[in-house]
C-alpha cells in the first residue's frame, strides 16, 4: 500500500483567502514591514487639518477602505499608520460612509468586559480573541478642526461592535495591535479555524 500525505483542511477556503491578502499588499503595512507600526502616532497639528496635505492623506485613507470594502465586502476600519502615516488619524465605516476621527482621545470605559475574536489588516488572517470594554467615551477633531464626542453606550450587538473598531483603531495609534492584548500567543488562530466560526461572538466577562 502507498503512502498518501494528509493534505491540510481548508484548502480552498485559504486559497481564496489569500486573494485577500494581495488586495490589502497594495497599500496596507504588516507587522514587520514598519517600525511605525509599534510606536505611538504624532499628533496631527489642528493647524493643518485643512491644508492641501492633510485633504490628500484623509482622502487617501477613505479611498483605501472603500475600495477594499468593495472589492471584500467588509472591512470597518483602517488607522493612518496602516498604510504609512504615522499620524493619529483613522477612518471608520459608520452609518454607511467613512468617518474620520482625529487625535482621539479616550475619556473614560465601561467597566463591563466582553471578549471577541478579531481580525486586523495588518495582522491577517490571525485571530486574537481581544478583551474590551463594552463601550467607551472619547474626544476626538473631525476634518474641518471640530471638536466631537463619542459617547454611544449602545448595548446591541453593532453598538458593541463599533464601540470596539473605535477601540481597535485608538489602538493602532498607540502602536498596539490586537495580537499584542491576548493573554498567550497560543490564543491566536487562523481565519481558516473551525474555532474561528465558533467564536464570533461577544463573550461577557
Amino acid at each position: 500500500m502507498n503512502w498518501r500525505p494528509i493534505l491540510p483542511p481548508f484548502r480552498k477556503f485559504k486559497k481564496e483567502m489569500s486573494a485577500d491578502v494581495s488586495l490589502l499588499a497594495d497599500f496596507i503595512y504588516q507587522i514587520g514591514e514598519s517600525e511605525n507600526l509599534r510606536k505611538q502616532s504624532k499628533e496631527v497639528p489642528l493647524a493643518k487639518l485643512t491644508s492641501p496635505e492633510m485633504i490628500q492623506k484623509f482622502r487617501y485613507l477613505k479611498k483605501c477602505l472603500l475600495t477594499y470594502r468593495k472589492k471584500t465586502g467588509y472591512g470597518r476600519g483602517i488607522a493612518a499608520v496602516q498604510i504609512g502615516i504615522p499620524e493619529r488619524f483613522a477612518v471608520i465605516y459608520y452609518n454607511e460612509k467613512p468617518l474620520i476621527i482625529i487625535n482621539p482621545t479616550i475619556t473614560k470605559s465601561s467597566k463591563k468586559n466582553y471578549r471577541y475574536s478579531e481580525m486586523c489588516m495588518s495582522a491577517f488572517p490571525i485571530v486574537a480573541p481581544v478583551v474590551r470594554p463594552s463601550w467607551i467615551e472619547f474626544t476626538y477633531y473631525d476634518e474641518c478642526g471640530d471638536k466631537k464626542q463619542w459617547d454611544t453606550k449602545d448595548n446591541t450587538d453593532e453598538g458593541r461592535m463599533y464601540n470596539r473598531v473605535f477601540q481597535h483603531e485608538i489602538d493602532h495609534m498607540e502602536g498596539i495591535i490586537n495580537i499584542d492584548r491576548v493573554d498567550s500567543p497560543r490564543d491566536l488562530i487562523m481565519q481558516s479555524d473551525p474555532e474561528f466560526y465558533a467564536s464570533v461572538k461577544f463573550e461577557e466577562l
